[in-house]
């Protein structure tokens, strides 16, 4: 019984929540040479917003697999190849705008939100982003 409640509260914590981000995340995925179909999406959460809220800031994590480059000659698949990234959207709502970037390294992506949350209102704790 323990280990069903783990896995929904982990389903929970994992539930991206808006469809259209998600969309948008995974096709920036696939346009950026991965797999986003199949990217697994984690930790989705808002993280800064701009009153009344039409701009806000989502953070998220993914695990994604590399689109490897096609050899017809060699005529072997490559091993799959799998990487860790840490990405961020900005929803402008007014504007019907999403952007979305992510990178390799968490410190970059602090160094973005930094920017991107100037004037904002932030998230602290264990979910928000730091700002060092």
């Amino acid at each position: 019984m323990l280990a069903f409640v783990k896995h929904l509260r982990k389903r929970w914590e994992d539930w991206c929540g808006d469809h259209e981000m998600e969309v948008t995340i995974r096709k920036h995925l696939t346009e950026n040479g991965f797999f986003g179909g199949t990217a697994r999406l984690r930790n989705v959460r808002l993280v800064a917003v701009q009153r009344p809220g039409w701009l806000q800031v989502f953070r998220f994590d993914a695990t994604v697999r590399v689109r490897p480059e096609i050899d017809e000659d060699a005529g072997v698949d490559p091993a799959p190849e799998y990487r860790e990234v840490f990405g961020l959207v900005k929803d402008d709502i007014r504007h019907k705008v999403s952007t979305v970037r992510f990178f390799e390294q968490e410190q970059e992506r602090i160094e973005l939100f930094a920017r991107w949350s100037d004037g904002l209102i932030c998230l602290r704790g264990a979910h928000g982003l730091s700002v060092r």
